[in-house]
């Protein structure tokens, strides 16, 4: 008879084996998310944050709105994450065009020919900038540190190409920044009321031909 506490070389590699994991969902899950985001980017250009709700992106994406809650427990955080795809859709763009050689300003101005090829993405960003101004809006604090961060990288690119010694009394790479990034924006809005009668990064190239006579070299 056996010892029952005996174990047979068969069983032994039976006992040592790993149980079956379970396949990971998480490709699933990210699948879902991105198609969350991108409806949310969708409705948000269309209709404005204030009046897309997350039963109006549930039923969009076709998921319940428990399951939207699953990825995004806030309409607050599908914002900051819609926001934050955005950003990172056009980093990426940004990273392309620095790769295949451009300078900065060339790539900025790419930049805006680029998007007004996409203007519900450029409308997107306008409304909720416009509503994300009250100090109690959930994108307030992101929208502020990014206007902030796009000032300060601008002005450590226009440090780097402009030779302040050969600028106007008072005039500095840092003011040069705030000149492009206000330019840009306020002809955005003149844009997207009338996109026919401006050409906005043609606007915005023969400002930064302005800046040439100070350029370094």
């Amino acid at each position: 008879m056996k010892d029952p506490e005996e174990i047979t070389p068969v069983q032994e590699e039976e006992n040592t084996m790993e149980a079956p994991r379970k396949r990971s969902t998480r490709p699933r899950g990210d699948a879902r998310r991105r198609e969350i985001l991108d409806v949310t980017l969708r409705l948000y250009a269309e209709r404005g944050f204030s009046s897309v709700s997350l039963a109006d992106i549930a039923a969009e994406v076709g998921i319940t709105q428990a399951g939207l809650l699953h990825h995004f427990p806030t309409k607050a955080a599908l914002l900051l994450a819609a926001l934050q795809e955005r950003d990172d859709r056009n980093a990426a763009e940004d990273r392309e065009r620095r790769a295949s050689g451009m300078d900065f300003l060339t790539t900025f101005l790419d930049l805006l020919a680029t998007n007004e090829k996409k203007p519900a993405l450029v409308q997107l960003s306008t409304l909720l900038s416009a509503e994300s101004i009250t100090a109690d809006h959930p994108g307030h604090d992101w929208f502020t540190a990014r206007y902030e961060e796009i000032v300060a990288d601008t002005t450590r690119e226009l440090e780097a190409l402009l030779d302040e010694t050969k600028m106007p009394a008072g005039m500095t790479a840092r003011t040069a920044a705030q000149w492009l990034v206000g330019l840009s924006d306020g002809l955005r809005l003149q844009w997207l009321y009338n996109p026919d009668a401006l050409n906005r990064h043609q606007v915005v190239r023969q400002f930064v031909e302005l800046l040439r006579p100070y350029m370094r070299g």
